[in-house]
């Protein structure tokens, strides 16, 4: 039992301290490990984050079974000219929220809110308008696909003591952390922007005229370009765009590289986001805040792109409204199509709101887990404290109230917290021989020991989860669409629960639920 004085800052700004007896989630996930792997300064600050990531939706835990209902997302109030000036920019979405169901999405402009216009209101203006409607929210919302859409969705609402399961699967992350990816990376992106463009008119774009020897490579960038940009909503026009893209790269091997150099291979793993597969890659560069030799970089590469305004600004002219450039050192070669196909969409997350624009951090959240509906009293996991309307596990017809006895052959018989805390504690600890020491990296709470599954080691990784009395895995139900977790994949989930002093048992097919979001800022 540990007490804890947790800071809550809620959606409306409001803050609280709240004294909290932690007696469950202490010992969870990243903080099982931390008493033997980290720093206590670490521990302390990993702890906090946690915390934050589980609780920052309910406003206090004193007040169970009330109601309390969050945005669903974040927003900030843009100081960019050219993208939503003083007005509200989304900067973060809830996974699973309804606000994302609805379609919002990261760096949509709020022009207004339950019909009131947010044009040089203040942010505490604008969240109070979140309040004159109960349960539902109206937004309308400008981006490159639409000038002016007004969607409409709940908030996000359930009992206080309920945590949901999109909650919970970050928790129990070390189950798989193939489908839990927290993680925060740099690129050495300048940006160069015109305060003078309005980047919400630009509809269309094309690319400049190649010269015949470059025009095969020219035209496998280009088709990064038409994917990246019309997933944010532009169309590619080449008879009548609105701006136009022009290139330039340069790839070139160092004369001063040694590869018997005391030093090369001596510096940290560089991991970047592969929107294409929401898999974080592991790539032969060298991280841009670190110092390296001259003599241990292999190759130098330098890729730009520019943004020219052909309809909008002066007539007849080309105008420059964007640029993004970046310098990277390899420590191999890396074939620049394979660098671009990657690394391009990335860089174009800083357009059309940059952020800061001598440097690029990205924070991705990717999340993958098995959605059934069910919302676990935090104070006793094993009580479904909610239902969702609708979901498999209330079509199934679990209801608020039940008592979890058993899910797919895991035991809920948690006689106490400490016994699950030590099970999934054990569980780590033993099972890291069958872990990837390839793909080892740091998460963004900084704990140092994250690796994927062995994939020759699968069978032996769902043997050890099946084995209930020594690990107590029952939330490895959220990923046991791995094999690595359920050797046999079952479509449904099997859930005993008692109800009334009756055991009943309910098949629930649970909805496979993705949650992809990246942030360069």
């Amino acid at each position: 039992m540990c007490d804890f004085n947790i800071i809550f800052i809620d959606n409306n700004k409001d803050i609280e301290i709240v004294k909290i007896s932690f007696n469950l989630f202490v010992d969870f996930s990243y903080l099982c490990l931390l008493s033997t792997h980290l720093e206590d300064s670490t521990m302390k600050r990993i702890i906090n984050i946690v915390f934050i990531l589980l609780l920052i939706s309910f406003k206090s835990l004193s007040q169970e079974n009330k109601i309390t209902c969050g945005l669903g997302f974040s927003f900030e109030i843009s100081d960019d000219k050219s993208w939503g000036y003083k007005e509200p920019v989304v900067v973060e979405i809830t996974p699973g929220s309804p606000a994302e169901r609805a379609g919002l999405k990261i760096n949509d402009i709020l022009l207004s809110v339950n019909h009131n216009g947010t044009y040089l209101k203040s942010y505490q203006t604008i969240m109070s308008w979140f309040n004159i409607n109960e349960t539902d929210i109206t937004l309308a919302i400008r981006n490159f696909e639409h000038s002016f859409k007004e969607i409409t969705f709940s908030k996000d609402c359930r009992s206080s003591n309920a945590i949901p399961e999109a909650q919970l699967a970050p928790v129990f992350a070390f189950y798989s952390l193939e489908n839990v990816q927290n993680r925060r990376f740099l690129m050495p992106v300048k940006t160069v922007t015109n305060e003078n463009a309005l980047y919400h008119n630009y509809k269309t774009f094309g690319f400049a005229a190649s010269d015949e020897s470059t025009r095969e490579i020219d035209e496998r960038i280009n088709a990064i370009f038409i994917r990246a940009l019309s997933e944010k909503g532009l169309e590619y026009n080449p008879t009548d765009p609105d701006f136009i893209i022009q290139t330039y790269y340069s790839f070139e091997s160092n004369p001063l590289f040694k590869s018997n150099s005391s030093t090369f291979g001596s510096y940290q793993p560089v991991w970047r986001y592969d929107t294409r597969n929401n898999r974080t890659v592991r790539v032969p560069l060298y991280n841009p805040s670190e110092g390296v030799r001259i003599d241990d970089i292999a190759y130098q590469l330098q890729f730009g792109a520019r943004f020219y305004d052909v309809k909008f600004m002066e007539a007849g002219e080309m105008t420059l409204i964007w640029e993004g450039e970046v310098n990277e050192r390899l420590s191999s070669y890396y074939n620049l199509i394979d660098y671009l196909e990657m690394n391009l969409p990335l860089m174009l997350y800083k357009f059309p709101y940059a952020g800061n624009r001598s440097f690029a951090t990205f924070q991705i959240k990717y999340l993958k887990y098995n959605y059934t509906g069910i919302g676990y009293d935090m104070n006793d996991l094993k009580t479904v404290a909610s239902v969702d309307p609708g979901s498999p596990a209330a079509l199934a017809g679990i209801r608020q109230g039940d008592v979890v006895i058993n899910i797919q052959g895991q035991s809920f018989d948690h006689t106490s917290s400490q016994q699950l805390t030590e099970g999934y504690r054990r569980f780590i600890a033993e099972t890291m021989e069958f872990r990837d020491t390839n793909t080892r990296y740091t998460d963004s709470n900084g704990f140092k020991d994250c690796m994927f599954w062995n994939i020759a080691d699968y069978l032996k990784i769902s043997n050890a989860i099946s084995n209930n009395k020594r690990y107590r895995a029952a939330f490895s139900y959220l990923f046991n669409f791995n094999q690595y977790i359920d050797w046999n994949t079952p479509v449904s989930i099997n859930i005993e629960v008692e109800r009334n002093g009756n055991i009943l048992n309910f098949a629930v097919t649970p909805t496979i639920t993705t949650s992809s979001h990246l942030l360069a800022y």
